[in-house]
């Protein structure tokens, strides 16, 4: 949850800096970091809490579960410093699809059923 926050940092401070803006490198930083950033990150941490109750599912931990969360904030910062910071296109384009490959894979994580221990 604390790389959650520290991108909504990011996004307060770019907004700061950049003021109030429509359109541009700066204002779809600050959407990414408060979109893709935050709401993904409080996502991920917040799932194997919440699934198991609505749902009556257990996710087991193991370790394999922080890989879809390191490339999400790997690929968003590959996406807002080498693209929106430097205005590379590939970079920002790449970032943009890893940060999906990161979102499907979280999705892809499989609960086990309470019911079938």
């Amino acid at each position: 949850m604390g790389a959650g926050y520290l991108w909504l940092a990011v996004a307060g401070v770019l907004w700061l800096a950049a003021g109030c803006l429509g359109d541009g490198r700066a204002y779809d930083a600050m959407l990414d970091a408060v979109f893709l950033g935050f709401v993904y990150s409080m996502v991920f941490a917040h799932t194997p809490v919440i699934m198991p109750a609505m749902l009556r599912v257990r996710f087991g931990f193991h370790p394999v579960f922080y890989l879809p969360l390191g490339l999400l904030h790997a690929s968003l910062a590959l996406r807002l410093l080498g693209g929106d910071a430097s205005g590379n296109s590939l970079a920002w384009q790449t970032g943009g699809v890893l940060n999906e490959v990161a979102i499907l894979l979280f999705l892809s994580q499989r609960p086990r059923s309470l019911s079938s221990e």
